[in-house]
């Protein structure tokens, strides 16, 4: 029985790449990972993944554009919550899966906080039928394997120096062929953590988030103080807030 890795965007697999190609599990993404700039790299993930015997089930969900998750956000169009969800509890009906790993919900971008909503909503979903599932996350931009979390630990995969100069390779030309703004992100991490911060990749608990208590985070998240600065600067014609989060999760929750 293969897992389910579930990602908001291409590239998400290359934070835990060791463990998908041991484990080759289930791969769903939700968008195209063309962003703002329109340069998708779903294709430059299918290709990789297919490298080690992984495949994208886009019969299980369709990517969609990142603009189509965004103006649900912003209410302009239905949201793709239900939808998701009712095509992935019947692809597990079809290919029953017991562990789900998806994106931690960390404030980065929205469409992250979204994909770790609708992993919770399909554990829900799948434990409410009887069905025993262990759900997981991982950082996207936090520490890969920071120590401060040992107790949420759940799965730790350890790389030996060859297993961390491939990964690191396919890192980086992955970021280069795509885009200077993926570049620039995957930089930061390298400089912020090291590269042998990399060597561990490590799968936690997964928690629910404020928006499914129907919350609002504690702090401003840093995609809405990024997206008020873009808009003053005029970049943005509007800006995506946790508030739109909230909203578009308590109007696709269980019962909606």
């Amino acid at each position: 029985m293969k897992p389910l890795l579930l990602i908001a965007h291409p590239g998400h697999e290359l934070r835990i790449f060791e463990w998908v190609r041991r484990v080759k599990p289930h791969v769903v993404v939700l968008t195209h990972g063309d962003g703002s700039i329109g340069q998708p790299r779903l294709e430059d993930t299918r290709h990789l993944l297919r490298e080690i015997d992984v495949e994208v089930r886009d019969d299980w969900i369709a990517p969609v554009a990142d603009s189509a998750v965004y103006q649900a956000l912003l209410g302009l169009q239905p949201s793709p919550l239900p939808q998701w969800l009712e095509r992935l509890v019947a692809a597990s009906d079809e290919e029953p899966f017991d562990v789900v790993v998806a994106d931690e919900a960390e404030g980065y971008n929205p469409t992250h906080d979204v994909c770790r909503v609708l992993a919770n909503l399909l554990v829900h979903r799948l434990e409410q039928s009887g069905r025993a599932v262990q759900s997981l996350e991982m950082p996207l931009v936090g520490h890969p394997c920071d120590p401060a979390r040992n107790e949420q630990l759940q799965v730790a995969v350890s790389l030996d120096t060859r297993e961390l100069d491939y990964k690191l390779d396919i890192m980086k030309r992955y970021a280069h062929r795509c885009s200077p703004i993926l570049e620039q992100e995957l930089q930061t991490m390298l400089d912020t953590f090291g590269e042998q911060a990399f060597a561990q990749e490590c799968l936690y608990s997964a928690a629910n988030t404020p928006y499914e208590r129907n919350e609002l985070p504690l702090t401003m998240p840093y995609f809405e103080r990024v997206g008020e600065e873009r808009y003053r600067a005029g970049i943005y014609a509007h800006v995506i807030r946790a508030e739109h989060v909230r909203r578009l999760v308590q109007a696709s929750g269980p019962g909606h």
